[in-house]
């Protein structure tokens, strides 16, 4: 919480000053409340002492109250108010002190409850005591004079309140000593037991409330004069108050006579008195022992605290960056080794330079020096770069300029105020962002020039499936036209020709179907959801209608996540080609199918024992149009497994085959089991 002047820091004493008028108020209150209800132990003590009398009743509230209002956090509205209550304590009072000295009664104390009054009468008639109106003059200007000084420490409401102290304190010893002349002066009623009582806390009250001056900050002080006084006062003011009380006592009792009582009581106050100086004595010891061991530890952590700068001295100045601190005027405090590297001005150059002079270009240092002459705050410049990091350009010693990150932040306030930066030369990165922009604009006008490739492919792709198929179905179609036409005409290598005619066309129409087909799997976008494989490849099965001539096994196969139309495609060129090298077994054809999961990946293997090939060729069988048997033997394009390499790449999985001559082949295929981007693959290098 923060502290100013509406919220003080309220110690031990204001805490006393509060507590004591709020017992003026309250013992006030029940007085009246006794004499209004004929309560008599509230208007007294105890039967047969005297009752407070109602009007120093009311003024004890008034007093109470405007030592309430006198503390330090009022507003000052209360404060005035309470000074006008304290006039009129000193008025009433006055006017009542007067009265008596000159011989005439101003009635003031007759005011409330005068039948009571007269009927509450002993040997005298219940009216104000003269010390009674004393006390309320010396209280009600001790609140009066509350803020005054004489000078030295001297304050007037202290005297005052002290006097009343004393005025009390007699009053007080009398009832205890049983010695009326004590409480009362005579011909007149003396002063209550419970009034002697709030006036002496009242007048205390007073002292406490400016504990910080005057008497009461030597007393509340942490010096030895404030230790000694808060040791000794209240011991002696105990000490003789009990020692006085037993010898009236024994006198009473004739236990000693007067001159044996005086003796009594000065050996009683030295040896009483000797003790507690010697208890004083040995606490302000002890409080100097204290005070040393916090002295020594506040040396210890001022060493440490030099320590501790030496070491974070050490860390900035081996620290990789540059560390430069000025003062609020912009000189140089503080340069580190890393700074001598980066601007070549070493640091007894620069202490006590000004930076704008050292590493500042000329068209920033105009700015820099508004800014240093502005406080910092929300819209202006020195907003825009504390704490935060900031690119701008620097000097070096050569007057080169180059690009420098720095961080900003200030320390201290007004003249105290410090600026600290760490500067970092961002050359390096500069040129790599620039390499950065011109490889991304080369990449921007190589995608540009693929895409123009791609139009152009499409294109092609266009011209092919329309303009080349054109001929070859009018080759064909001829040729089988000249072949029905001419049967009869047509004998030997003529009818062959015409044969080899028909199917070479059939056989290009085919490449070209195939190689469309290629080509389309690169633009084609992939549609990913969950694949139950094993459904998948029995559907491939039964629309094979080759699949029946030799024996398929399917064991367990994990669900992947894939485009189920391209899988489909994988599984029909992998199923035909398996089925077609095994033909040669004929019904002893045997094609399995297996599955498993491993980590992030789905292996799927299919083996088969048909005429195999040898391992030296591998590298070209998922190559376009490269082929291991002859068209003779086995009829195919040399595109279907290049198709299957294709999507399976694209599904950021990889294929692998291993066969041979005469036993048979395996083709592994790996598929991730989560999304990757096209061609990615989590894991494992690629085989093929």
């Amino acid at each position: 919480m923060m502290v100013d002047e509406t919220t003080p820091d309220r110690g031990t004493p204001d805490r006393f000053a509060t507590a004591a008028a709020y017992f003026a108020i309250i013992i006030g209150s029940l007085v009246l409340i006794g004499w209004t209800l004929g309560v008599e132990w509230l208007k007294r003590v105890a039967p047969g002492l005297v009752a407070m009398n109602p009007m120093t009743a009311v003024l004890f509230m008034l007093l109470g109250t405007a030592l309430l209002w006198s503390e330090q956090g009022r507003p000052a509205p209360r404060r005035r108010q309470a000074k006008w209550m304290a006039a009129l304590v000193v008025a009433l009072g006055g006017i009542k002190l007067w009265g008596t000295i000159a011989g005439w009664s101003s009635g003031i104390d007759t005011w409330l409850f005068a039948g009571q009054l007269s009927s509450d009468a002993t040997s005298l008639p219940n009216r104000m005591a003269p010390n009674t109106a004393f006390d309320f003059v010396l209280l009600g200007l001790a609140i009066l004079f509350i803020d005054q000084s004489l000078g030295r420490g001297h304050r007037p409401s202290e005297y005052l309140a002290a006097a009343a102290a004393l005025v009390a304190l007699i009053a007080l010893l009398g009832y205890a000593y049983k010695i009326g002349p004590m409480s009362g002066l005579p011909r007149f009623i003396p002063m209550a037991l419970h009034t002697a009582l709030a006036f002496l806390l009242a007048a205390l009250g007073v002292l406490a409330l400016r504990s910080k001056s005057g008497w009461m900050a030597l007393v509340t002080g942490s010096g030895p004069g404030g230790t000694m006084s808060r040791l000794m006062l209240p011991g002696l003011v105990l000490l003789m108050t009990v020692i006085g009380w037993l010898r009236v006592r024994g006198e009473e009792m004739a236990l000693f006579d007067s001159d044996l009582g005086v003796t009594l009581y000065t050996v009683t106050v030295i040896v009483l008195g000797a003790l507690l100086t010697l208890r004083a004595a040995l606490s302000l010891d002890q409080s100097h022992a204290r005070q040393r061991h916090v002295e020594l530890e506040r040396e210890q952590a001022f060493a440490e605290l030099k320590q501790s700068e030496g070491r974070i001295r050490s860390i900035v100045d081996t620290a990789y960056d540059a560390f430069v601190s000025i003062n609020a005027t912009g000189h140089v405090l503080e340069w580190n080794s890393a700074a001598e590297r980066m601007f070549g001005w070493s640091r007894q150059e620069c202490v006590g330079k000004r930076l704008s002079e050292l590493i500042i270009p000329h068209r920033y240092r105009t700015a820099h020096e508004q800014g240093l002459a502005r406080r910092p705050g929300p819209g202006n410049s020195q907003g825009k770069v504390l704490n935060r990091h900031i690119e701008m350009s620097a000097l070096d010693r050569e007057g080169v300029e180059f690009p420098v990150q720095m961080t900003i932040w200030p320390l201290g306030d007004g003249v105290a105020r410090t600026y600290n930066a760490f500067i970092g030369d961002i050359t390096e990165r500069k040129e790599a962002e620039k390499r950065i922009q011109k490889l991304h604009a080369d990449l921007l006008a190589n995608a540009n020039q693929l895409e123009q490739s791609n139009a152009e492919l499409e294109a092609f792709s266009y011209t092919v499936s329309h303009d080349l198929r054109a001929p070859l179905r009018h080759i064909d179609g001829y040729a089988r036209m000249l072949h029905e036409d001419a049967a009869d005409q047509l004998q030997g290598d003529t009818r062959r020709y015409l044969d080899e005619i028909s199917a070479a066309a059939r056989r290009m129409g085919a490449l070209i179907d195939d190689l469309l087909a290629f080509s389309r799997l690169s633009r084609k976008p992939l549609q990913r959801t969950e694949v139950d494989m094993r459904k998948l490849i029995e559907g491939v099965l039964g629309e094979t209608s080759e699949a029946d001539e030799a024996t398929v096994v399917i064991d367990g196969l994990p669900m992947v996540h894939a485009d189920p139309v391209l899988l489909r495609q994988v599984w029909v060129n992998l199923l035909s080609n398996a089925i077609k090298y095994s033909a040669p077994r004929g019904k002893d054809a045997r094609i399995e199918i297996s599955g498993v999961r491993d980590g992030a990946l789905v292996r799927y293997r299919i083996r088969d024992n048909g005429v195999g090939f040898d391992m030296r060729y591998v590298d070209k069988l998922f190559g376009v149009f490269q082929r291991l048997h002859s068209d003779e033997d086995f009829h195919g394009t040399g595109v279907g497994l290049a198709i299957v390499r294709r999507i399976v790449t694209r599904h950021g999985g990889r294929i692998a085959a291993e066969g041979e001559p005469g036993v048979g082949a395996v083709f592994t295929l790996e598929l991730p089991v989560a999304d990757h981007a096209d061609g990615e693959m989590p894991t494992r290098e690629d085989p093929g």
